[in-house]
């Protein structure tokens, strides 16, 4: 693995030999983040520089802080961090009003192409960015936002289909390439992906600690759109009638059925009610949690096996836990020769379920 150090324009201005810790933490509904801490020589190489780049990955981190620090014994210590580049998305916010109906592939690449890629003041355009090919996934929704960040906003729709964003860096080209993705579906119910199965008797986890959550949770949300006609729209998640129902009020008067460029029929605009009601369901998901140890030697392999986005399924015998989550974080972290790992499973704010792989690096 090696560390380089690019400026604004891409151009290479020096790399990291030696560091003492690195914090690569990548996510799969939010820009992820990283930390390196390094000898004080290096100091001023981070400072003037904008971005880290890691030769084994295809992530970027865009450097937002920097730190030196000379301690009373003469010690010195100094380090960077920041986010991913997916961040960058955020510096530029929605305006004027994006209103477009289509699939979220569709939507997202019509948003960063309209803000970000071409925007009508030239002055706001981010360089580097270009779209990448379009996959064709997901289904029908609709998208009406003004003055929300790009990036936030995109992330927000995409997670109603569990879907993600993400920026691909072209080290040959100097170029950020955009998509729109979904991570494989690795439960052991389906035959068209390996399976990726955390499991007791298979003897990769151990130490497994389950917590359940469900005091914030809501399943039924009252969606009022503008107060001129002041449309109320009922979206239910509940499996069945059955299950305990717990209502949440979601005042959408942002969103507009008349105005210019604006002209939906009473169903189109409930549909843009409905899909809102889904995105602040979201924030009150049931925080369930399995941690547990696996072992980094048996049959799962990082980034073979199982990944950022993977929907896996995790079962432990002992207290007959079992449940099929998507993973949404993976952090790595490099100290000396020690490389841990650590994923979590399910919403990556609640942190549904998380397992801690370590591994020595050779």
């Amino acid at each position: 693995m090696r560390l380089i150090i690019f400026d604004k324009d891409f151009n290479t201005i020096g790399s990291i030999g030696v560091f003492n810790t690195l914090l690569w933490y990548r996510r799969y509904y939010s820009p992820g983040m990283f930390e390196l801490h390094i000898p004080a020589k290096y100091f001023d190489l981070v400072n003037s520089g904008k971005y880290l780049y890691r030769n084994d990955r295809t992530e970027l981190g865009v450097i937002r802080e920097v730190n030196f620090n000379r301690g009373e014994k003469g010690q010195k210590t100094a380090y960077c961090k920041g986010y991913f580049s997916e961040q960058l998305l955020d510096n530029n916010v929605i305006s004027p009003m994006f209103n477009q109906t289509g699939t979220p592939e569709a939507l997202a690449n019509s948003v960063i192409e309209r803000y970000i890629i071409n925007p009508r003041d030239t002055d706001r355009k981010i360089k580097h960015i270009r779209l990448g090919e379009a996959q064709g996934s997901g289904g029908t929704t609709t998208l009406q936002s003004t003055g929300d960040c790009v990036g936030e906003r995109l992330y927000d729709m995409l997670r109603t289909q569990e879907m993600s964003q993400r920026l691909v860096f072209d080290y040959l080209g100097n170029t950020l390439v955009y998509e729109v993705w979904k991570g494989l579906d690795r439960r052991d119910t389906q035959k068209e992906n390996s399976w990726a199965v955390f499991s007791d008797s298979f003897k990769n986890i151990k130490n497994a600690q389950y917590h359940r959550d469900e005091s914030g949770y809501k399943n039924v949300a009252y969606v009022a759109g503008e107060e001129a006609s002041r449309k109320i729209v009922e979206v239910d998640i509940r499996r069945d009638t059955s299950e305990e129902r717990r209502e949440l009020w979601v005042d959408a008067r942002d969103l507009r059925q008349h105005a210019d460029d604006v002209n939906y029929t009473d169903a189109q605009y409930c549909d843009l009610l409905y899909q809102r009601g889904l995105e602040k369901l979201a924030d009150f998901e049931i925080v369930e949690k399995v941690d547990s140890d696996v072992d980094p030697t048996a049959n799962l392999v990082y980034g073979i096996d199982f990944d950022l986005g993977d929907l896996c399924t995790y079962r432990y015998s002992d207290v007959n836990i079992e449940c099929s989550k998507r993973i949404t974080e993976i952090q790595e972290v490099f100290e000396g020769p020690k490389r841990t790992l650590s994923v979590v499973f399910g919403n990556d704010s609640a942190r549904d379920l998380k397992k801690i792989i370590k591994r020595e690096v050779m």
